[in-house]
């Protein structure tokens, strides 16, 4: 049995993957408390283990520990190309391998130009277009449809923008209990409504840039723990918004079909 485990800045995320490369059971802990979760107990079942980790040395430590004998991980990391997609990040081995998983996923779902949006502890915006390579075989002419990463934006994630203005300013401390609204009234929520209005305008922003780049109208895909509040603040602006689960995930098991 194979499975993929996603070990992000604050949780981990894993699945065991069917013969038909679906998702089957999955789980999840906070990183803190990875080392009491079940997914020991799921490890020692397991045949082979691919990893995604952006969550550094000391993570892939305890993932280690956890591992039985028998069984050897492979972290991934980001790649050149891979999995029909071309990756056109400076140094291809820099980009964040969750990044690089969910592009390819997302390719592989659509096939057309797409945002993908992963909102954890920070927020990734990445912008995925069509590569057309045209081939000539023994006087023939074929095409290969291939996706092109193009590259994408960083930010703070919506807990971070709040802890940010409640730790650096005076009387800024209480967004917990605010709501979104399109004139806010009070300081609550203002700050909700403002680190809202931060992340879904990146979006809208990244969305016009690769529909001028491309010519084409891109789906927006999102996926991570805040993908359905962001994805409900979207929607009143947009409608070709999609939120997906366990999207890394997805593309750790085309990337290990691959061979990558």
């Amino acid at each position: 049995m194979l499975m993929v485990i996603d070990i992000g800045n604050t949780r981990t995320k894993w699945a065991e993957v069917a013969d038909d490369g679906s998702l089957g059971e999955f789980g999840m802990a906070p990183n803190i408390t990875l080392a009491q979760s079940p997914l020991k107990n799921r490890l020692a079942q397991a045949e082979k283990v691919v990893i995604a980790n952006v969550a550094g040395d000391v993570m892939a430590e305890q993932m280690a520990a956890l591992m039985p004998s028998h069984l050897k991980a492979r972290f991934v990391t980001a790649s050149a190309e891979a999995c029909h997609v071309i990756n056109q990040y400076q140094q291809s081995e820099t980009l964040g391998v969750d990044r690089w998983a969910a592009a390819i996923a997302a390719w592989h779902q659509y096939k057309q130009p797409v945002i993908v949006v992963c909102a954890g502890t920070a927020i990734t915006i990445d912008s995925i277009s069509i590569n057309t390579k045209s081939k000539t075989i023994l006087f023939k002419s074929t095409t290969t449809k291939n996706g092109l990463y193009l590259g994408g934006t960083i930010m703070p994630g919506l807990h971070l923008m709040q802890e940010a203005l409640a730790n650096h300013t005076a009387k800024l401390s209480n967004a917990s209990a605010g709501t979104i609204k399109t004139f806010p009234d009070n300081t609550s929520d203002a700050i909700q409504t403002g680190c809202m209005n931060a992340v879904t305008g990146s979006i809208l922003l990244a969305s016009k840039q690769l529909e001028k780049h491309c010519a084409f109208l891109p789906k927006i895909i999102i996926t991570g723990g805040d993908a359905v509040k962001i994805a409900h603040a979207l929607k009143v602006h947009l409608k070709r918004v999609e939120v997906q689960d366990n999207l890394v995930l997805q593309g750790l098991v085309l990337l290990e079909k691959d061979g990558v």
